[in-house]
Order: C-alpha cells, then structure tokens, then sequence
C-alpha cells in the first residue's frame, strides 16, 4: 500500500468472519495505490492483523462486535492523517474492479457521495444500490410497486430497472460508497442505532435533508454476490425501527403496514420479496 501522500483514495473495510474476502480486497488491483484501514469486528482479528502488515494497511482490533455503522466510525477516528482523500466505505465481499473504481473518481467531484451499480447475480441489480427519501410516501411508491408502474417515481428502493439508469438518489448502499473527503465531517458518523441493516438509508437520507448529493453511476458495475439481504426479517425489522425513529407514530405506521402490505403481496404472487 502507498503512503497517503502517494494514495488515491482512502479505503475503510470493516470485517466480520469475512477474512477471505479482506484478503482478496487488499491484493486486488483497484486497492493498489490506496490507504485502507481495516476494521475487525472481533472475529478473525490476528489474521486481520496479519493481513495489514502484508499489505501495509491500517489494522483497527475491536474488542467486541459493534456492527458495521461502529465499524466504520471506528475506521474513520484511526485516521489521523485528514488529508483531502475521497473515502470509500467497502464491504470486503463486494468485488470492486479498477476500471469501476475510475469511473466512481471521475463522477465524484461536485457531489458528496456516489455509489455503483451493484450486481447480485449476471446482469442482475440488487436491490438496495440506493434509494429515494424516508418518508412514507416514499415506502408506499416501492413496496406498493407504484415505482413498478411508474418508473420516473422512485421509492425507498431503486427498482431493478431504476438501478440500471442509475443518476441521482437520496441515500446510496453503503457496499460500495464514495464520499466526498470530508463527506463524515460535514454530515457526522454513521448512525449506530442498529448493529447491521439501513444505516446506510438512515446517514444518506440524513445528509441529504441537509443538502448532500448523492447519484448511483451506472456504468461502474460491482459484483455484490452475497448481498441480497433486503428480504430477511432482520433487515425489514431494522428499516421498521428507523421509519419509527424518524417519521413519528404516525407516519412510521403507516409506512411499516406499506411494507408489510407489500412484503405479503409478493408472496402471495410467488414474486421475490427484493423486486
């Protein structure tokens, strides 16, 4: 790894029982002239250690498992060097290439953040590559698939369709990110509310209220293969407790009956719970 005078970029990877794939991250070519830190949620942490030392990476050791959003904040206060570097935020199992590292470099400058198309499968969109505003209008647009019928209205999620015409969102997924170099001064750390699950919606969605702009790039294309989490219970409960959190009892209500309304329909038609 470079020195950060010599860095394109500054990298934080957080790690949990995903040694193999830090590995693969830190000897892949789009890392090459990059400064990484590496965060261990307190499971392969002498590998983790290991590993930095071959690569010339910053290891962070938590004692513990705080989660990814702790992860990340805890990565970002070992930084002591702020020089002006774009950061990105790195989940170590998505397979970022050099060519869509350029692409995201090149689309940064006057925006806070932009993020990839994520794939979870050949030619096939994740769903939750970024999304529209938290709001109960916005809940009720995807999983009530009026963004489906109409795909100039975009919902709490891209639809797979929006993902690939990409342009801009009001949050991006936190698998592959990058921000601005002073993006986490400007709009404060990650939210730790939750251990995994919608912290990437709850900080976007916050910075954007507060005037960030964020945009999917279509063209930089990353394989996501084990990020189709969006259908589990943990991942639907944690987006519940947000809209909760920020929307009032109320609105949050209604927002979690649109989801579940949703979540139910589809299965009901034998339709994956993600689309």
């Amino acid at each position: 790894m470079p020195t950060t005078t010599d860095a394109r970029v500054r990298v934080v990877l957080v790690n949990y029982r995903s040694v193999q794939d830090v590995a693969s991250r830190l000897a892949s070519d789009a890392l090459r002239d990059a400064d990484v830190v590496v965060v261990d949620n307190a499971s392969d942490p002498e590998q983790v250690r290991a590993l930095c030392d071959s690569h010339g990476a910053t290891a962070v050791l938590l004692p513990e498992n705080r989660g990814f959003a702790a992860g990340v904040n805890a990565g970002w206060a070992e930084v002591k060097d702020r020089s002006p570097l774009p950061v990105l935020l790195l989940n170590p199992d998505a397979e970022l290439s050099r060519e869509a590292l350029d692409r995201l470099l090149a689309a940064l400058p006057g925006r806070d953040g932009v993020g990839p198309l994520l794939l979870e499968g050949p030619d096939r969109p994740q769903v939750g590559v970024g999304g529209g505003p938290l709001s109960a209008t916005s809940v009720g647009t995807y999983f009530l698939f009026v963004s489906h019928l109409l795909p100039a209205w975009k919902g709490i999620f891209l639809t797979r369709a929006q993902a690939r015409r990409g342009g801009p969102v009001a949050w991006v997924c936190m698998a592959a990110l990058l921000l601005a170099p002073d993006a986490l001064e400007r709009f404060g750390p990650l939210p730790e509310d939750e251990v995994v699950y919608a912290e990437d919606i709850a900080w976007g969605t916050a910075a954007t209220r507060r005037g960030a702009r964020f945009v999917v790039v279509p063209s930089a294309v990353v394989a996501h293969l084990h990020g189709s989490s969006g259908a589990s219970s943990e991942w639907a409960g944690a987006l519940e407790r947000l809209l909760r959190r920020r929307l009032g009892r109320t609105q949050g209500t209604l927002a979690v009956l649109a989801i579940r309304l949703g979540l139910t329909l589809r299965a009901l038609l034998g339709r994956d719970t993600r689309q």
